[in-house]
């Protein structure tokens, strides 16, 4: 708990920042999760838990849709943003790391993580309470930074490549972007068996291609940004019950 208290108050001081850059319509990580949370999002008005919803920018998004949307953040100050810019969407604070809080609809539809579940130091509360409250033909789909490519940095010499310096240890790193907050390396094996310790199973897995932070068509893309496409950084994934 102290870690979760720790990293929580990193997310407070960082909320304007992480505010003014993250969830606007030319975000390289939005482009490249929505249209794998478009496969599973179910037609009609679904139930649907935004964990980890920061301004809540994806919440107001699947509300305007018609998903009838509850936001959970462990920060204060990004949820204090979400209801003053979303007034219509329900937001919650609660540290996701004890689970799901009290009060909550009893069942859910969809539940998305969208690259918050690397930046949690406990797990397992929050996936059994999620399990536990998806409908029959529920889901959980979430997007994490690639455990395989995310922070090996780029080399350019002959070839240009990532050096994988490690990855099956599980580390701790301090992430420098948007104020400062601590990141959970773990390999992506270990989120399968948690997830199945919860007693969920993954249907669906996406390596989308790392994109430009810009829009011009792909043949405008310089040689480095077509190579740097060819590494994923962020990988998506759905689960459901077993």
């Amino acid at each position: 708990m102290a870690r979760s208290t720790a990293d929580l108050a990193a997310w407070d001081r960082s909320a304007r920042t992480y505010a003014s850059t993250v969830g606007g319509p030319d975000d390289s990580f939005r482009r490249r999760f929505e249209p794998f949370l478009d496969r599973w999002l179910p037609a009609g008005n679904p139930h649907v838990l935004d964990l980890g919803c920061g301004h809540g920018w994806l919440a107001a998004s699947l509300a305007a849709r018609g998903a009838q949307v509850v936001g959970v953040d462990g920060s204060a100050e990004l949820v204090a943003r979400a209801r003053a810019d979303h007034p219509g969407v329900r937001f919650e604070v609660a540290d996701l790391t004890a689970g799901l809080p009290d009060g909550l609809p009893d069942h859910a539809d969809v539940a998305v993580s969208h690259m918050v579940l690397m930046d949690l130091p406990e797990l397992d509360r929050l996936l059994a309470d999620v399990a536990a409250r998806l409908t029959d033909d529920g889901v959980l789909v979430a997007s994490i930074l690639h455990p395989a490519f995310f922070r090996q940095q780029p080399v350019y010499d002959a070839q240009r490549h990532r050096r994988v310096t490690g990855y099956l240890g599980h580390e701790e790193w301090w992430i420098d972007d948007f104020g400062g907050h601590r990141h959970y390396h773990r390999p992506l094996a270990w989120y399968v068996h948690r997830l199945r310790d919860a007693g969920l199973a993954v249907v669906d897995l996406d390596e989308p291609p790392s994109l430009p932070h810009h829009r011009a068509p792909q043949d405008a893309w310089t040689d480095d940004e077509r190579w740097f496409a060819t590494i994923p950084t962020m990988l998506s994934f759905a689960a459901r019950r077993i």
